[in-house]
């Protein structure tokens, strides 16, 4: 079955829309590990609140399947990964670009940039992934650059706007997703995934993993964190079985 990883951001947004220290990022992420999460995942590098070092420091102690963590390549990320240790580090664009998580880090433009801030992480026995569009030419950069792991952006299959073009993104997503796993990279999808977006993506076969954030914090609003996760669980499951 697919592994499903839990993404905790918009659950620190909404503590900061609050101004308290409620919700606690790391009770939801007991209790979605509790109803079967395999992951939990928090992006470092966001402009306006979010995920802060303490959360993050605090998930590193309580998590106890595998902690993921975005962040951009900046010395002040990195020095908190080498520190905290989570996991997985998946490199991704930085806000200040413009770009945050609404597009992939552009590997084959700044594959030497990249270089040395890979090498620490590894160096620290840390998994490190980047998070790039599903194309053959970003992927193959990525397995230059000498990362262990992708994270196949999702957003455009995601935000298609008629059956042709769903077809057409999943399609590219299947590929890049191939093409990651001849290249013995592990493959990992998000990126603007509802649940049944995360369903279909389970299909790939050779997609180990999706990164689910803002719909099932949605979700978990109205339901519960647990029965949430129980509830995409199941659709995972379902999806890997077609």
């Amino acid at each position: 079955m697919t592994t499903l990883v839990v993404g905790l951001d918009q659950l620190a947004a909404l503590r900061d829309a609050g101004g308290t220290r409620d919700p606690e990022p790391a009770v939801a992420a007991a209790l979605a590990e509790l109803a079967g999460a395999g992951g939990i995942r928090v992006t470092c590098g966001r402009e306006r609140g979010g995920i802060q070092e303490r959360d993050v420091r605090l998930l590193r102690e309580i998590t106890r399947t595998a902690l993921l963590l975005r962040m951009p390549t900046q010395d002040e990320f990195l020095k908190l990964a080498l520190g905290v240790r989570p996991d997985v580090v998946t490199l991704m664009p930085s806000q200040r670009e413009g770009l945050g998580a609404e597009r992939g880090l552009d590997v084959e433009d700044r594959r030497q940039e990249l270089l040395p801030v890979v090498e620490a992480l590894k160096g620290a026995g840390i998994l490190v992934g980047v998070l790039v569009d599903p194309v053959a030419i970003q992927v193959k950069a990525a397995h230059r650059a000498g990362v262990g792991a992708v994270l196949l952006h999702t957003g455009r299959f995601c935000w298609a706007v008629d059956d042709a073009s769903r077809a057409t993104e999943f399609e590219a997503l299947a590929n890049a997703a191939k093409v990651a796993q001849r290249l013995g990279l592990v493959v990992h999808a998000g990126g603007g995934l509802t649940y049944h977006g995360a369903s279909a993506v389970a299909e790939v076969t050779e997609v180990t993993a999706v990164d689910i954030g803002h719909h099932l914090i949605a979700r978990a609003a109205l339901v519960g964190m647990a029965e949430a996760v129980r509830e995409l669980r199941r659709l995972l499951q379902g999806g890997a079985d077609r």
